[in-house]
């Protein structure tokens, strides 16, 4: 059977995997049904990473807060750029979907978060025209969805909210991922203290990701302060803390005499987290609920502490409890510092029920199995492009 050209639009604000890695997982997964042309604005990362794939070079988007004139810009020549490709179809993340309104083939999307992803609220004259702006942008981002063949949604819950603005063509695609890279995971150097601990019997509890206090890093301070006062063979392990953060974890450090009980990667290459994942005794997942963004769309983190068959121990927002069941894949408790380091504390105590969740969590990572689930998109994009 003859492939069909597909450009794969990626662009980021970052050149690393950490916030990439399931995105890039997924390009990777459509190498084997089309011949993509990946077009982007970190060419020299992406050139790395995909050393045979033929490569467009595009300029970035100018993050200016207040100009409406520079976006329309920006998305008018994205969709030109993608027009002069030669390709059967299109394929992007719902970030450049107003640059569909310019494009002439047909396009697919992947939508895999949206809203808001703080808090704040404002009323400055500077945060009205930011959210002047937002509107105007969301108005372009549904224009594009309408024109295109397909969008391929997260969750239900940001389908719902796409289908009262209108959208039409959506399909339920959840977060995927390679199993076999988290039960036989890269094992290296950096792992070494790590691994040492967890042979040893240590209870280590680990957190991967952005680490922001809307995802509950001060909770998470507290949590190994309180457990560390019970049990000091206790370690929380970290990946994902930026410089600014990393500061703030070292002062915590030194401030509660904590220097035996947290490790911080600091930010990883996503290829090392199955790893940190693989010697840890439970992970954590905390968002802020009043993120209205974090309402809509599950964090990858999830699936991956479960493909590692480990228990996820996260607070009550929808997109957690859909997940995570309380008593059989995780712990899903209350914001609080107090409640969480008990349950913890039991949890661990208890062999027998600790060994079975566990066993629980790598069963249920099953269900986002890699090769099913992204099959499923890869087969509904081949059948729309010969439609087409």
């Amino acid at each position: 059977m003859l492939k069909s050209t597909l450009c794969v639009v990626f662009t980021t604000t970052h050149a690393n995997t950490l916030g990439n890695a399931c995105r890039l997982d997924m390009v990777n997964f459509m190498l084997s049904y089309f011949n993509v042309i990946i077009i982007t604005n970190q060419a020299e990362f992406i050139k790395k990473l995909f050393p045979n794939q033929e490569v467009v070079s595009v300029k970035g988007k100018k993050n200016l807060k207040f100009s409406l004139y520079e976006d329309i810009r920006y998305w008018k020549y994205l969709g030109e750029k993608i027009n002069l490709i030669h390709s059967d179809g299109v394929f992007m993340f719902h970030d450049d979907a107003p640059s569909t309104i310019w494009v002439n083939k047909a396009v697919f999307q992947y939508i895999h978060q949206y809203g808001k992803r703080s808090a704040k609220n404002s009323r400055s004259f500077k945060d009205s025209l930011k959210f002047f702006k937002e509107q105007f942008n969301h108005m372009l981002l549904i224009r594009g969805l309408k024109k295109s063949q397909m969008s391929f949604v997260v969750s239900t819950f940001l389908i719902d909210f796409f289908k009262n603005e209108g959208i039409k063509e959506l399909k339920y695609i959840p977060h995927a991922i390679d199993i076999n890279k988290f039960k036989s995971p890269m094992i290296t150097d950096i792992h070494k203290k790590q691994k040492e601990l967890f042979n040893d019997g240590y209870l280590i509890i680990t957190y991967t990701g952005w680490v922001t206090e809307n995802r509950g890093f001060s909770l998470m301070m507290d949590i190994i302060y309180k457990i560390s006062r019970h049990n000091k063979k206790v370690v929380l392990v970290i990946a994902g803390a930026d410089k600014d953060f990393s500061l703030r974890i070292l002062e915590y450090q030194k401030k509660n005499q904590l220097h035996n009980n947290i490790i911080n990667y600091g930010v990883v290459d996503a290829e090392l987290i199955p790893g940190i994942l693989f010697f840890s005794s439970l992970c954590l997942s905390f968002w802020d609920v009043d993120v209205p963004g974090f309402q809509m769309a599950p964090p990858q983190k999830i699936i991956e502490y479960f493909a590692a068959g480990k228990p996820v121990v996260c607070n009550k927002i929808q997109t957690h409890s859909v997940y995570v069941e309380n008593g059989r894949t995780g712990l899903v408790l209350n914001m609080d510092s107090t409640e969480i380091s008990n349950s913890i504390l039991e949890l661990f105590q208890n062999k027998d029920y600790y060994n079975q969740m566990c066993a629980n969590a790598a069963n249920e990572a099953k269900k986002y199995d890699i090769s099913n689930v992204y099959y499923d998109m890869v087969q509904t994009i081949r059948e729309r492009i010969d439609e087409s």
